[in-house]
């Protein structure tokens, strides 16, 4: 007698990119779950479903970059994310797709739909009836729509990110603006550098080396990693009227964090948490991703 056949997963994902959230929590989930020993690769989102030269055409016109051996670009080297093949699209298979991809491309029977952010915010969205749903946090849910998501989130800090040598000197400011772009402007930020579009060395330097950070996104994890570097870090307030109804939508960042200015004494006095506060995360992550393999394999086994 031979065990029954367990559904494996394939995620439909963007290249990676190591300034993109959404891209880095699909790459990471497909690692995670390898390393729990399950089958995982991605599906990267240009690819059709079908095989044969038709399908092949249309991936180059849409990535020239696979004449150029673009399986190489998609992936970090770092982590565990086989490219899959058209034969690990099973009958039995689920598909992990984000928020902001439309229906179902591959057309999966068996599908899981990650919400890396609340639908309709910033992107269109359409869902199939018989779907399962996760969220990263409470705040991206739609419960009338999901009937209350379960939670899947893989928090995974960037190395360069590191606390400071005692007693550093400081001075001046730098900003992000991100998701923030309807966030009016405050003073503070009128002659502080503008780190949008810098690289994770060159923040995490400037994290090291200015006072404090304003930023306009309320939820991203420069503010902790800005904290994690020893910068006072402060979210410009905008869609909350308090630090505590912010905090209660975003707990990651109870620790280290302002909820404007006048929160920055919770914010410094909190600073040295935020390392502790990260690694608990990324272990929460892993039992959430194992949360996610027993909800799934219920379901669709």
């Amino acid at each position: 007698m031979t065990a029954a056949r367990r559904p494996n997963y394939l995620v439909y994902a963007a290249d990676w990119n190591p300034d993109s959230g959404g891209v880095i929590f699909t790459h990471m989930l497909v690692h995670v779950l390898r390393q729990l020993g399950e089958d995982a690769k991605l599906w990267p989102r240009h690819r059709d479903p079908q095989p044969g030269l038709g399908t092949a055409i249309r991936s180059v016109l849409r990535k020239p970059s696979l004449l150029l051996g673009y399986a190489r670009r998609f992936t970090n080297p770092a982590l565990d994310t086989p490219v899959a093949t058209f034969d690990d699209l099973r009958d039995d298979t689920v598909v992990v797709y984000p928020e902001i991809v439309l229906g179902n491309p591959l057309g999966a029977r068996n599908v899981a739909r990650w919400l890396l952010y609340k639908p309709g915010v910033q992107h269109p969205y359409r869902f199939g009836e018989d779907e399962m749903f996760f969220r990263v946090e409470a705040m991206f849910d739609l419960p009338e729509v999901t009937g209350g998501a379960q939670d899947l989130v893989l928090w995974s800090r960037n190395p360069a990110y590191v606390p400071p040598a005692p007693d550093a000197p400081r001075e001046g400011a730098c900003y992000m603006v991100r998701k923030g772009s309807e966030t009016p402007r405050i003073a503070e930020t009128a002659n502080a550098e503008l780190l949008d579009g810098k690289s994770h060395e060159e923040v995490a330097a400037a994290f090291t080396r200015y006072r404090t950070f304003y930023c306009y996104d309320e939820a991203t994890m420069y503010s902790l990693y800005a904290a994690l570097c020893g910068c006072e870090s402060v979210v410009v307030p905008t869609t909350f009227a308090s630090r505590e109804e912010w905090a209660g939508k975003h707990k990651l960042f109870r620790y280290g964090v302002a909820y404007g200015t006048e929160d920055l004494p919770h914010a410094r006095e909190t600073m040295h948490m935020v390392d502790g506060l990260l690694a608990g995360k990324e272990a929460e992550g892993i039992e959430s991703v194992k949360a996610f393999v027993a909800a799934t394999q219920e379901r669709f086994g």
